[in-house]
């Protein structure tokens, strides 16, 4: 069930996203875009990775994944929203 609200939240929050790009005329280059898919890859397999691992009683494995997975994630999104701010 929450995986399908956060499926609804991306959704909406990616319409939202190219809606205001397109609207402002903000020139965005190619190459941001798949940083940000990236980004949210990473995230979203951090989190899930996260919540999985702690349900079967592995907390190391939880945040030994969050880590290894998150850190890159957070540099992702950090160089997409340097690179799409105009």
């Amino acid at each position: 069930m929450w995986w399908f609200i956060y499926g609804l939240c991306l959704g909406a929050g990616g319409l939202r996203l190219l809606m205001w790009a397109g609207n402002d005329n903000v020139a965005v280059a190619w190459y941001v875009w798949p940083i940000a898919i990236i980004a949210l890859v990473f995230g979203t397999l951090a989190v899930q990775n996260f919540f999985a691992s702690y349900k079967e009683m592995e907390p190391k494995a939880a945040w030994m994944g969050l880590i290894f997975m998150g850190i890159p994630a957070v540099i992702f999104a950090g160089i997409a929203s340097w690179l799409f701010i105009p």
